[in-house]
């Protein structure tokens, strides 16, 4: 992991504990008014379950790919964590799902593989031809679907991967819908690189690709804000 990256995860954890507890000063386990909660997005579920978990000293990490199990027949744009068992298995936790909110016909503790589909296992599927591009996406908006946003999940998946946990919303080098109509055979190849990858050392190698890296300057598409360019802090 970056030390970047764990310095902002941790500093954005830390801030949204600090709200919460001027909002009320009681353990997070009690049930509270909506004035007194957070409102944040599957991402801000998975990253404070993951902070959690690696201050247990359990290996924990974002995974950015898609959900299908809040729309049928659609994948819809998530985020969940992942930490690894004693016996060096990866298993998925989606954080924000509860069986007060959401029937799903599984644990949410151990997200069954095709339920919740990785970027990585997303862009194969299309690439292949076993899945249409545009059930991938955010169901609400019709723009935001296709292989230009799976492209954009596999990078931004690949940085949470390497310790960088971006928001839903960035971009970067091969992401955006307007990167991914000048996509070179190439660059093709290098997706293809990242979604067949499965180790740590794979998932370096490859972050180090200047079209994947994380740069100083990214783009951000806030749904609240409108698109910006945000400058990271150094490493």
């Amino acid at each position: 992991m970056s030390p970047r990256a764990s310095c902002c995860s941790s500093a954005l954890i830390a801030e949204i504990l600090r709200i919460l507890r001027s909002r009320k000063d009681a353990p997070l386990t009690e049930k509270r008014s909506y004035d007194e909660q957070f409102v944040g997005t599957c991402r801000d579920y998975a990253l404070l379950l993951c902070s959690l978990l690696r201050a247990t000293g359990t290996p924990a990490r974002l995974r950015g790919g898609y959900g299908t199990y809040f729309v049928d027949g659609f994948h819809d744009d998530h985020w969940v964590t992942e930490y690894q068992r004693p016996d060096g298995t990866w298993r998925l936790v989606d954080p924000q799902v509860s069986a007060d909110l959401y029937d799903v016909p599984f644990d949410p503790l151990d997200v069954p593989r095709d339920r919740f589909v990785v970027a990585g296992q997303a862009w194969r599927a299309c690439r292949a031809g076993q899945a249409d591009p545009e059930t991938f996406g955010v169901w609400v908006d019709p723009g935001l679907r296709g292989m230009w946003l799976v492209v954009n999940s596999v990078v931004l998946d690949l940085a949470a991967l390497n310790g960088t946990e971006p928001l839903p919303w960035d971009g970067w080098g091969l992401a955006g819908p307007e990167s991914y109509a000048s996509l070179t055979e190439d660059d093709f190849a290098l997706i293809d690189a990242v979604a067949a990858a499965g180790t740590t050392e794979e998932y370096r190698r490859l972050h180090e690709d200047p079209r994947l890296a994380v740069p100083r300057e990214i783009l951000s598409c806030s749904p609240f804000l409108g698109p910006r360019t945000v400058t990271l802090p150094r490493r």
